[in-house]
């Protein structure tokens, strides 16, 4: 995602002292607070134009079913297994923009928004058997009495998986939509970035985009392992990625 240059909030006054800064921050668990006073936009102006392919907006405290438009896409707000709400929105436009509206249309008088991320997206075809675990981070230790005490932790998801046999062309000769490769797209992720992977988007009897489905399995956070190369046989390619979910 490129760097934010400005936010503008319309339909709300800044309830938090970080005035929207919260919302780019990386961290969907540090929230900012708005107080609604009509129809609530936060314009969001990026350092560089992109053609914007998902854009996630995590950590809401309103309840699922909460309409949100942005960059001509149309979502709902869905509660994920952990509890927390967010929308995960797929625009199909082909034009790049610099200025990206949120709209989140409720009635709620208070909103908490914890972060809005806003991505270009390359299609990158991975193998069968990628997994998808959910981690629990409490500790537990016990007592001389081999009681268990727990320090309750957030529920994270953890992705893994291989990606599918390609030549070097899509490796590293830019090959993939936008003139990127692998490489270049491990690149654009490193140094924990914000980024999110989107393993599973297609209707199974259709073939035909699902964004339900896509918008649950969509992971936002960072590659703890970014996309290898290793070798099939001559000029082909396959490779595997491991990435860990940045919770609300």
């Amino acid at each position: 995602m490129p760097a934010v240059t400005t936010a503008t909030l319309t339909g709300g006054t800044w309830l938090t002292s970080d005035q929207g800064s919260a919302l780019f921050d990386g961290k969907p668990g540090r929230a900012s607070r708005i107080r609604r006073t009509g129809s609530l936009a936060i314009t969001v102006t990026l350092a560089q134009s992109i053609v914007p392919g998902i854009v996630a907006v995590l950590g809401l405290s309103v309840p699922a079913g909460v309409q949100v438009r942005a960059a001509g896409a149309v979502g709902t707000t869905i509660k994920l297994p952990d509890g927390s709400v967010c929308a995960w929105l797929f625009p199909q436009g082909t034009t790049a923009v610099s200025v990206v509206s949120v709209e989140v249309v409720t009635t709620d008088t208070n909103v908490d928004i914890g972060e809005i991320a806003i991505f270009r997206v390359v299609d990158v075809g991975i193998s069968d058997g990628w997994g998808v675990v959910l981690v629990d981070s409490s500790a537990h230790t016990r007592t001389k009495g081999g009681q268990l005490n727990t320090v309750d932790g957030a529920l994270y998801r953890r992705m893994t998986c291989s990606l599918s046999g390609r030549p070097a062309e899509i490796v590293r000769g830019g090959g993939l939509a936008g003139g990127v490769d692998w490489e270049t797209v491990a690149a654009a992720m490193a140094g924990r970035r914000r980024s999110c992977v989107v393993p599973q988007y297609r209707d199974m009897a259709t073939k035909a985009f699902n964004p339900a489905l896509a918008a649950r399995a969509a992971i936002y956070g960072y590659p703890t392992q970014l996309p290898s190369a290793e070798n099939i046989s001559r000029n082909y390619f396959s490779g595997t990625i491991e990435f860990e979910e940045v919770p609300a």
